[in-house]
Order: structure tokens, then C-alpha cells, then sequence
């Protein structure tokens, strides 16, 4: 009796299946790592600025700021300048 499962045929469309599933999860996971990375880069910058800007940032808002994610990131390097109090800040957080 023939079992289908060792057939050449069947073990070449395995094959791909399977080859085909693992290039998709590699770049379904290099794509989140980007996301992370990109998302990190932008928390660390807009923390840099903001110490450089007002010397000493209390712990709430530095917590907060880790916590944000890319959009709000954004915004807050988007409008640094018009940041100019820690209340200011507060509208972005």
C-alpha cells in the first residue's frame, strides 16, 4: 500500500510549505524588531532633547514618555520648540 506521506511529490510540497513558513515568520520577526528598534531610537531621542532642553526631567514624566508609542513620539519631536514648560509637555504624555 502506498503511503502518501513518502512520496516524492508530497515530500517536495512539504518542502516548500515549510520553507515558505519559515521565510515568512523571519520576516514577520525582522519587521517587529525594526518596529521596536525605530520606536526606541525615537523614545531615546526625544528623552535627550527634553534633558537637554529643561536640564532635569522628574521621574513621572520620563516613565510616561517610556511608555508612549510611536505616534505620540512623534508629536512631541514634531512640536519640541513649541514645548517650552513641562505643563507643555503634559498635553503630549
Amino acid at each position: 500500500m502506498l503511503n502518501i506521506e513518502e512520496s516524492a511529490g508530497y515530500q517536495r510540497i512539504f518542502k516548500k510549505g515549510v520553507e515558505k513558513g519559515i521565510q515568512q515568520g523571519m520576516e514577520k520577526g525582522l519587521e517587529k524588531g525594526m518596529e521596536k528598534g525605530r520606536q526606541e531610537t525615537l523614545r531615546e531621542t526625544v528623552l535627550k532633547l527634553l534633558h537637554k532642553k529643561f536640564k532635569k526631567i522628574p521621574r513621572p514624566y520620563v516613565d510616561k514618555i517610556r511608555s508612549l508609542d510611536e505616534y505620540a513620539l512623534g508629536l512631541i519631536l514634531d512640536n519640541i520648540f513649541e514645548i517650552n514648560t513641562l505643563s507643555d509637555l503634559e498635553e503630549y504624555l
